[in-house]
């Protein structure tokens, strides 16, 4: 059983809220982010225990300044430790962007030896597509600017078989946001919502995959804020998991950029992290 796993059936044993998606200011789309240890001040306040899971991206290892280089990964480490030896509970994750395989099968050779090099230095290292065609889906400009060479039905077929591969790499102990694919989908978005999104097969699969592998599936209440106005996975289909596949494992994760989001997310995270009990 890996750690992740672990930590989330003790919490839920213990009746103990966990937000185990916090981005500090070490995160490369954090411009004006917050400390661990303001974190966990405000975990201590609101009592939901707090796990970072700051962006790891390992085409940006060669930037001097990136905080997950050799030269500057002790400081991180460091500080976190600083920070929970302090008197807070806290853990200490990574979420890993997981590459196209016949893209860059160089950068996810980097980033496995990277996650081996450093797997005593984390509690949990959690998988995550960002990239299709060489492009960041999750982001507004870059996703409009894809879809002018690429359809959305090839986008998404790119997108899952991106994730089979990440799940299937065994490099993760958990993997976040599943069918964030759909993010900018919805009113407000620049895409139809169309009703077989939030049931999507390709999901379920890559659910049913991390089930098979003992990998932690992310319930990321973000996706509320976006156009997509679901959780990740959509909610119907975390209850459907979670009912037809006793053995899937789920995490709470507000995907918080800052405390006062933290904070603003406190009261759906007790919400969903109920739900993982019932």
């Amino acid at each position: 059983m890996n750690h992740l796993i672990e930590i989330v059936h003790d919490a839920v044993a213990k009746q103990q809220p966990i937000d185990l998606h916090i981005h500090t200011k070490s995160s490369i789309d954090v411009t004006q982010g917050n400390s661990f240890e303001e974190f966990m001040v405000a975990g201590e306040k609101l009592g939901i225990v707090p796990g970072f899971l700051d962006h790891f991206q390992s085409e940006y290892f060669d930037k001097p300044s990136y905080p997950f280089s050799e030269p500057n990964i002790g400081v991180y480490v460091d500080e976190f430790r600083a920070a929970r030896d302090s008197g807070y509970k806290a853990y200490l994750g990574l979420e890993v962007d997981y590459y196209s395989p016949d893209l860059h099968a160089d950068r996810n050779a980097r980033t496995a030896e990277w996650l081996d090099r450093h797997k005593d230095d984390f509690d949990y290292f959690v998988g995550t597509i960002h990239d299709v065609f060489d492009t960041k889906i999750t982001i507004r400009p870059d996703l409009k600017r894809l879809l002018k060479t690429h359809g959305f039905n090839e986008i998404q077929q790119e997108y899952y078989q991106i994730l089979e591969a990440g799940i299937n790499s065994g490099l993760f102990d958990g993997f976040a946001h599943v069918d964030v694919v759909y993010r900018f989908c919805g009113k407000g978005g620049i895409l139809q919502l169309e009703d077989g999104y939030s049931t999507d097969s390709r999901t379920v699969a890559g659910m049913e995959s991390c089930v098979a592998r003992d990998v932690a599936i992310e319930l990321n209440f973000r996706g509320l804020d976006h156009p997509w106005h679901d959780t990740y996975p959509a909610e119907a289909l975390f209850k459907k998991i979670k009912i037809e596949s006793p053995g899937a494992v789920f995490f709470t994760g507000s995907d918080s950029h800052d405390v006062v989001t933290f904070e603003q997310s406190a009261t759906m995270t007790r919400k969903y992290f109920q739900m993982l009990q019932e």
